[in-house]
């Protein structure tokens, strides 16, 4: 219990020499004594005190009364320098008197330090020691930076010309040129004869008069001088602005080259020896400042190049259509693989395509009116130019019921859950879980056919099947819009039937286009992103969406409007693009243009509904029967054997009911009830897909 009045009686000195005037009479007595013998310097009393308790009921208490002397002469001492209270200007004036001014504070200030040593033990020698290291150790980082900067100096005196200094000979760097860069197509060089193994369709199919759209169906591209390329005034303008804002912050650099493109113009900076990349891009808020641009992007560096990409915005971005990319054989030659599909202009106004079958799967994401939902349909488009319906077909999925239904009826539909007259875009959540669901065991079906044909994939097994006179198996291209829809409904199944798909399909000619406006995490999750190794971002709200899409940033900087970036499978770095636009008008025409060619047409599969006649034959039932059953429950929200009885004036055709009812799962009995519970959706739904003419309320 001492330490317990100790340490009371240590916070009662403590609250009186702060807050004496509400302390009592008692507690302004003793805060008039201590205040009056050591004036200021009883502020530190209350330390003292603290540390010598805690010393005394310590362990080892033995150097109490060392530590209890020791903090009462730290207290003199901090008294006499200050001349406070009566003890402190006592002191004082004695010491001043016999050993002057100087000699007194001296004496104070060295019994101040030995005191404060012994009550906390410090170790002058550590603290030296210490003292000593850190102001060495910042003497020798500051000579070693200051022979760096010399050598620096003295290299960038020597090649002061490729840094822009006036007045010198002109250097090998020059002034800044036109960067003609011409890459290959980033669909990669393709088989001459690609086109070649597409086959022609059989004399009795029904698409054997098919022929594909024209491409007039399409916007005509703009004349070059329209491009709305920025000139060479405001190119130089922009290459004075940037190396004199650099050179306001000590960064020196030259711009050696440029790049023109159809809406950002791409500037190459050579950095001076010595200026670390970084520099530059710390600076990337300010060069926009600058530069008054809406945002850049800076690539530090350039792929392949000893340089830094500056990506500013055109003042007016020119409008890049999709039938100018169509049109292009470096892009999209005849011999091109059958999904290759055209992205766009790149930053120096090359066009650019990718191959579908090679990525094998693809992710797009961008925020609300940043060309999204264009990119989808060029993608859609461009593969509809180019394949019959034989050849490719679409399961399309669109639960928002605004982008994909132009596609309705076009022969190139296809659903693994319906029958060719039956198909549609599945714009019902649950509806494109089920026709997922089926895809997968139409791709599990596909492998096993491929195994009796001795084929590792489906152009093998075309091939096998040309010579062996039987089908030839289609593409199938999953396109949702939107993916978020679907997580937020049916994320199991959905995530489950994704993962399987992107897996396995690529051999049997199954590949999925997946696009959402949400890019989290808990919509692209990482089984999702995992096998989806191609990704298309167009602009984001932040830089964490970004990283999101891409595992990098930049698509926060993104201009909107198609501006996109394009992470190929395998790539180290997405490549900018002005993504094609195609018009609400010119998917219209194509989409009628297509209806006139034909109907979807397919076999039906094991995975297909069968028809009602088909499904209830084998158990018994008429199909009108079970169909005012079905009504009969939705009209009444109860199920018993009674009140089917009662409907149908049997024992035995309402327990058959009854019983077929519980085999489809459309009623279930839950654990420990007696009590019948009723899947309504899975009631409405085989309504109408079997009895479409029966009202459903």
């Amino acid at each position: 219990m001492r330490w317990i009045g100790g340490l009371a009686g240590t916070l009662y000195l403590s609250w009186l020499l702060v807050f004496p005037e509400l302390s009592g009479a008692v507690g302004h007595w003793i805060y008039n004594l201590v205040h009056g013998a050591f004036g200021a310097a009883a502020y530190i009393l209350p330390l003292l005190l603290i540390h010598s308790l805690l010393r005394y009921f310590s362990e080892k208490p033995s150097g109490w009364t060392t530590t209890a002397a020791a903090s009462l002469s730290a207290l003199l001492a901090a008294a006499t320098l200050l001349g406070a209270g009566i003890a402190g200007f006592t002191l004082q004036s004695q010491l001043t008197a016999a050993l002057g001014s100087f000699g007194c504070y001296a004496l104070a200030a060295a019994a101040l330090l030995f005191a404060l040593q012994a009550v906390f033990a410090v170790r002058w020698s550590k603290v030296t020691t210490a003292f000593g290291r850190i102001v060495i150790d910042d003497f020798q980082n500051w000579r070693r930076a200051r022979r760096d900067m010399q050598a620096q100096w003295r290299q960038a005196t020597v090649q002061a010309p490729a840094c822009g200094k006036s007045g010198s000979q002109p250097q090998p760097l020059g002034p800044p040129k036109k960067i003609e860069d011409k890459p290959a197509a980033l669909s990669g060089k393709t088989s001459p004869d690609a086109a070649q193994h597409r086959g022609h369709p059989s004399p009795g199919s029904p698409h054997a008069d098919y022929k594909l759209p024209p491409v007039n169906l399409l916007r005509e591209p703009l004349p070059d001088k329209d491009r709305g390329k920025p000139s060479d005034n405001e190119i130089a303008a922009a290459v004075s602005d940037l190396e004199r804002t650099l050179k306001s912050f000590s960064v020196e650099a030259r711009v050696s080259g440029y790049a023109p493109g159809p809406v950002i113009t791409r500037y190459e900076l050579s950095p001076a020896p010595g200026v670390k990349v970084s520099s530059i891009v710390a600076l990337e808020n300010d060069l926009a400042l600058a530069l008054k641009a809406k945002g850049i992007r800076i690539i530090a560096p350039i792929p392949g190049k000893a340089a830094v990409g500056i990506e500013i915005p055109n003042h007016k971005p020119a409008m890049v259509v999709l039938r100018e990319i169509l049109e292009s054989t470096a892009a999209l030659p005849p011999q091109a693989p059958l999904l290759s599909f055209a992205l766009g202009l790149s930053s120096a106004g090359e066009p650019r395509s990718a191959d579908l079958q090679k990525m094998p799967h693809i992710l797009i994401a961008g925020a609300t009116n940043s060309g999204k939902s264009v990119t989808i349909h060029s993608l859609i488009l461009s593969i509809l130019f180019r394949a019959r319906p034989d050849e490719v077909k679409f399961l399309m999925i669109d639960p928002k019921r605004l982008e994909l239904t132009f596609y309705d009826g076009i022969p190139h539909l296809f659903d693994p859950t319906a029958p060719a007259e039956k198909v549609a875009v599945v714009t019902s959540p649950k509806d494109a879980s089920k026709a997922l669901t089926a895809l997968v065991k139409l791709m599990e079906r596909r492998y096993e056919e491929f195994q009796l044909f001795g084929v590792r994939n489906i152009d093998s097994y075309n091939k096998e099947a040309d010579k062996r006179g039987k089908p030839r198996a289609f593409f199938i291209v999953v396109v949702i819009d939107e993916l978020a829809d679907l997580m937020l409904i049916a994320q199991d199944s959905v995530e489950d039937s994704i993962q399987r798909l992107t897996q396995m399909a690529r051999a049997v000619g199954i590949h999925l286009v997946l696009a959402t406006q949400r890019p989290s995490v808990d919509i692209i999750t990482g089984v999702i992103k995992a096998n989806l190794p191609a990704r298309l971002a167009l602009q984001v709200i932040s830089k964490v969406d970004s990283k999101v899409i891409l595992d990098c940033t930049g698509a926060e900087s993104l201009q909107g409007k198609g501006d996109l970036l394009y992470l190929a499978a395998g790539a180290q770095r997405p490549e900018r693009c002005q993504g094609a636009y195609v018009s609400e008008d010119e998917i219209k025409a194509v989409s009628e243009y297509l209806l006139k060619q034909g109907k979807p047409d397919y076999p039906l599969l094991e995975t297909m509904a069968k028809t009602a006649e088909a499904d209830l034959s084998s158990f018994g039932v008429e199909p009108l029967e079970f169909s005012q059953a079905l009504k009969l429950v939705l009209e009444r929200r109860r199920i018993s054997q009674d009140l089917l009885k009662s409907q149908f004036g049997s024992s035995a055709r309402a327990t058959n009911l009854l019983s077929l009812l519980e085999i489809k799962e459309m009623i279930y009995k839950p654990e420990g009830s007696n009590r019948w519970e009723i899947n309504y959706d899975s009631i409405e739904a085989y309504l109408r897909q079997h009895f479409p003419q029966v009202p459903i309320k």
